[in-house]
């Protein structure tokens, strides 16, 4: 099942999204802030959602959401944000949490070790919560940048380990590495797949064959993967084109 998700959705009207991805998707990741923060839409939500046929899950928020901050009341800040997201996902019915992994910080590149078990405590709160809610945390794979956690399949592996989540794989993410082959590893975790391209320096979203993803290999290895594949796009028309492109390649 291919769905649709960008950040760029999150300030528009959520009636208005939920129209336009119903008549072209069959399933949406909600990008669970700005005008679509989930506690705050959930009523609407429960409302609307009954006429459109469409599946559902959450990505949560990400902008001032740092996991791993050794700042301890910014991380429970963080970490909240994410347990109130995750209860108003699961009160409207969706399968998957999406989060991030947090960021190295100035006193975070000196102190490595301690971002990291800062990140794997949220994680093992998360965890905790999800396993009440019914719900699937997905841990994502970053992109490459100095202030990145979890861009190689080795440091994802660590701050899961022993954990009870999930991985979402970002097909771009890990192309800006040079390691898609090397994530392929990891598959047996993997519960949601985001779907975008890149030319492999910069984590650009193009859509789907517009950059250097040999996404004909790739989706032959992902054989057997029975999750979701959801397109992130920059707005709705490039969505659409990656749809398009990733049905014939599925095909």
């Amino acid at each position: 099942m291919i769905a649709a998700s960008s950040p760029a959705f999150s300030v528009l009207k959520f009636q208005d999204v939920l129209e336009r991805i119903s008549h072209d998707f069959e399933a949406w990741e909600v990008v669970g802030e700005g005008r679509h923060s989930l506690p705050a839409i959930e009523k609407e939500f429960l409302e609307l959602t009954p006429s459109y046929d469409l599946e559902y899950s959450a990505h949560s928020p990400m902008s001032d959401i740092n996991i791993g901050s050794l700042n301890p009341r910014m991380r429970e800040a963080s970490v909240q944000e994410l347990l109130e997201g995750m209860g108003a996902a699961a009160r409207m019915g969706m399968d998957v949490y999406t989060v991030h992994p947090g960021f190295l910080t100035p006193i975070g590149f000196v102190a490595r070790d301690r971002v990291k078990e800062a990140a794997r405590s949220s994680l093992r709160r998360l965890e905790a919560m999800s396993g009440e809610l019914g719900i699937t945390i997905a841990l994502e794979n970053m992109p490459r940048s100095p202030f990145s956690m979890a861009t190689e399949p080795g440091s994802l592996a660590e701050l899961m380990d022993g954990i009870d989540i999930g991985i979402c794989f970002d097909i771009g993410h890990a192309n800006t590495m040079g390691l898609v082959d090397e994530f392929l590893e990891l598959k047996g975790r993997f519960v949601n797949i985001h779907v975008h391209d890149n030319m492999g320096a910069t984590d650009e979203h193009l859509p789907v064959g517009k950059g250097t993803v040999d996404f004909h290999s790739l989706l032959k290895r992902l054989a057997g993967y029975s999750g979701r594949y959801v397109v992130e796009s920059r707005g709705v028309d490039d969505a659409v084109e990656s749809q398009r492109e990733l049905r014939r390649l599925l095909d």
